[in-house]
């Protein structure tokens, strides 16, 4: 698994991330934010298995959003002050097929 940190331009409040990934690899990106602020989070990919999960800080299994049942994008108010994680996965049909997916990852906070 891969870790890394998104980093907003001086006086902007999104960021926009590009990538792929390769069977069971998966991406986690963490975004720092307080308790109160909005989040926009979107996925965009041509590949039908590929989701994101969004946790929150200090946790690393249980996600509050989960992109395969919720779908492609999460919009809400961060509950706790710290590192979300999103993560960027493939699911494992199409991961044990070693598939890849190239993807878009737009984070918007407020």
């Amino acid at each position: 698994m891969t870790t890394k940190r998104i980093r907003f331009a001086p006086g902007t409040s999104s960021a926009i991330e590009e990538g792929s990934i390769t069977g069971y690899d998966s991406v986690d990106y963490l975004l720092g934010v307080k308790a109160g602020q909005s989040l926009n989070i979107s996925l965009a990919t041509k590949h039908t298995a590929t989701y994101f999960n969004l946790l929150e800080p200090g946790e690393s299994v249980v996600a509050i959003f989960a992109g395969a049942s919720a779908g492609d994008q999460f919009e809400g108010v961060a509950q706790k002050s710290g590192d979300y994680r999103i993560r960027v996965f493939m699911m494992r049909s199409a991961a044990r097929r070693e598939e890849t997916a190239s993807y878009r990852l737009e984070t918007i906070v407020n």
